[in-house]
This record gives structure tokens, C-alpha cells and sequence, in this order.
């Protein structure tokens, strides 16, 4: 009930009184990684004076996210495991966050200690073992451990196609299907943000034939999380984005609401590959496909 209600009262809002509240918050706590992934910028910006953020501004962040509206949260870096403040650590700002929002999930880069309090943990793999090596420093058999050791009971990998692994995607649905704490697997699409990353972009046909295999594998019955009709749609990038439902927080404490590149990169929208994104503009568009893959992510157990 509370669920039905809460999300009752967002589309109320949003989509009868058209006000632009934000469902879901990029909250990233700080640049510093301890890998140096070839896809990623953020991690060559972790010598910012302004590049991890303390646990009075974290919360007043958070406070600030509630008051706007925001539903649900995924804090991420940089590696957001290694956040300190004092004996703080990112698992007690997920106990705070959780009495202030309905979900609360964390990505990384699955090289620390998964058993988190959050409600879902994401884990990054971007390819079999020598590919994801390749492009996330040597980084395969560490995740592969931390995934077999885990009690956690939502554990998600998110893997990112480019140019190098847009070949591997069935590889790697069978490799983790014999790990038995990974619950699904969500796509998203390179994005060039063009600050020091290297240029995995895809090109128009390689995309179209990515995202086709992602369509046939997940007919098949592979636990692809995202929706056909969304993943579908962003072979052209033909869906009409309501980025006013996205909110970001970065480690300096700015908070913007809109895309995902917003404050954090040049806004490239024929290049978008930010699938979640998408799937919340489907779910307010009332799409069957986006409200499934929404409740399959964030909510179901």
C-alpha cells in the first residue's frame, strides 16, 4: 500500500498537474576509484579540491532531494565504496537515506566487500574476463569472487556495450548464470563524455546490431532486465525524453535536475545510451514494458 500510494501521488504530480519532480537521483559521493577504467572520465577528476564530498553535505544533499520530491536514489562514484568521513562510510549513508526514500541502490565496481544495506547493489562488468580486464583494470576475478562470496539479496550487473565487447553479451549472460547472487543484468550504451575517456563509441549499425542481440538474447529468456520496447527505441534514440524526472548530486554538492551529462559533460542526446533513463520516461508514459523492468529493478525481492 505504501508503494501504490507513494507512487500514486508521483504520477499525480507529474503527469496531471505537470510538475517536474524528479523519480530517481545520481548521487555521486566522490571521483576517487581504485581502478582506472578506459570508458569512465571521473576518475581523472579525483584530485579535485571538490572531488569528495563530506557527511554534513552528503545529508543536507539528501534532505535537499526528499524536499524536491525524488523517490528513489543510487549512490555511485567513482567507487563509492571507498567514501569515508571520519568512521562514516557509505553504508551509513544508505541506512540515512532509506528512512528518506522508498529505494536506495548503490553502483560499483564490485572489487570491495558487496554486503551493503541497500536495497540493490549493482555491479559493473563490461565483458568476459579478458575484455572486461582490458577495459576496467584487471579488475574480472576480484568481482568474480566478491559476487560468489555475497549474502546480498538484489545483486544486478550493469554492463555498458562499446565498441570493444558488443560482441560478448551472450558470453557473459551464461558465465553469470552460474553465480547464484546475480538477479538480472541491465544494458546501457557507451556514452563519449569527451574528458579523458577513451573513444569506445558504436557506430549506427554497430549499435542497431547490439541492441538487436540484446532483443533476441532477452526473448530467449535471458535475464534481461530492460524492456524490449525501450531498448528498441534506442537504436535511433526515437523515444521523447522527460529528463526533469532525473536529479543529479556530484561530489562538490551541486545538484542539477535533468540528463544524466548534465554539469558532468557536453549534452550529446543522438549519442544518449542511458537506458534507465528511457525506462522511466516509458514507466510515465504508462508503457507496460518500463513499469515491469521498473518493478523488476527497484522494487520485486
Amino acid at each position: 500500500m505504501h508503494w501504490t500510494l507513494n507512487l500514486a501521488d508521483f504520477f499525480l504530480r507529474t503527469r496531471i498537474l505537470g510538475q517536474p519532480v524528479p523519480l530517481l537521483a545520481s548521487f555521486k559521493l566522490t571521483y576517487r576509484c581504485n581502478l582506472a577504467c578506459r570508458a569512465c572520465p571521473f576518475h581523472h577528476r579525483a584530485a579535485e579540491p571538490d572531488g569528495h564530498m563530506g557527511w554534513d553535505m552528503a545529508v543536507r544533499c539528501l534532505h535537499e532531494l526528499a524536499r524536491a520530491g525524488c523517490r528513489m536514489i543510487v549512490f555511485e562514484g567513482g567507487e563509492p565504496l571507498l567514501w569515508r568521513d571520519g568512521d562514516r562510510r557509505v553504508h551509513d549513508l544508505v541506512e540515512y537515506a532509506k528512512k528518506l526514500f522508498l529505494r536506495v541502490a548503490v553502483t560499483t565496481n564490485g572489487t570491495l566487500d558487496l554486503d551493503l544495506p541497500a536495497d540493490v547493489v549493482w555491479v559493473s562488468i563490461d565483458g568476459l574476463p579478458p575484455t572486461h580486464d582490458s577495459l576496467r583494470s584487471f579488475s574480472f576475478d576480484r568481482i568474480r569472487d566478491n559476487l560468489l562470496r555475497t549474502r546480498h539479496g538484489k545483486i544486478l550487473v550493469h554492463h555498458t556495450i562499446n565498441r570493444v565487447n558488443r560482441h560478448e553479451l551472450k558470453g557473459l549472460l551464461d558465465m553469470l548464470g552460474e553465480i547464484p547472487s546475480v538477479r538480472g543484468l541491465t544494458l546501457q550504451l557507451f556514452y563519449p563524455y569527451g574528458q579523458g575517456e577513451e573513444k569506445l563509441g558504436l557506430t549506427e549499425g554497430q549499435r542497431r546490431d547490439a541492441i538487436e542481440t540484446a532483443i533476441a538474447l532477452k526473448r530467449q529468456g535471458y535475464p534481461i532486465l530492460n524492456s524490449t520496447g525501450r531498448l528498441r527505441a534506442m537504436i535511433g534514440n526515437t523515444w521523447a525524453c522527460r529528463d526533469d524526472i532525473l536529479i543529479n548530486v556530484d561530489p562538490d554538492g551541486t545538484i542539477t535536475q535533468g540528463c544524466y551529462a548534465k554539469s558532468r559533460g557536453a549534452v550529446h542526446c543522438s549519442h544518449c545510451g542511458f537506458t534507465p533513463v528511457a525506462e522511466a520516461v516509458g514507466a510515465l508514459e504508462l508503457r507496460p514494458g518500463s513499469i515491469i523492468a521498473g518493478w523488476r529493478t527497484f522494487i520485486s525481492r
